[in-house]
């Protein structure tokens, strides 16, 4: 009796597991400097709390931010705050200069805060082609 019912259970499983369509979805890589055809928009990771602060900025002041280098070219926009699961702001989100529909993230390391005019820019010590070189960032 026993045998019988684990024969069948076996069966069963077979059955789900074979019955189950493969995804027609298939996904590639885009070639390095390539962007993909369609880029999800970053929204996936959660919000900075309200009052979150780096670099001596509040999320909204980092987003509303240009990346720039240290000699003032301009190398991307911030796109977004990248946070940790406690809301602390632990990354940027960039979309670099002339990469279209394509962002990349940035650590704090490293980024320094500046005030320009109205606006703020934040400076990072590499060039737009270090920064194009980088991963995507995908949510």
């Amino acid at each position: 009796m026993m045998r019988s019912l684990l024969i069948a259970a076996s069966g069963a499983a077979l059955l789900v597991a074979c019955s189950q369509q493969p995804s027609s979805k298939t996904e590639t890589e885009p070639a390095q400097g390539e962007a993909p055809a369609s880029m999800p928009s970053p929204v996936a990771t959660p919000a900075a709390p309200a009052g979150a602060m780096a670099l001596g900025l509040t999320a909204a002041q980092l987003e509303e931010a240009d990346l720039v280098s240290p000699t003032g070219a301009d190398l991307g926009d911030v796109q977004r705050v990248d946070v940790d699961g406690a809301g602390v702001i632990t990354g940027l989100i960039i979309e670099p200069t002339g990469a279209g529909e394509r962002w990349i993230r940035l650590s704090l390391d490293g980024l320094k805060a500046k005030t320009d005019g109205d606006g703020h820019d934040i400076v990072a010590d590499m060039t737009l082609e270090q920064l194009k070189a980088m991963p995507a960032w995908t949510p």
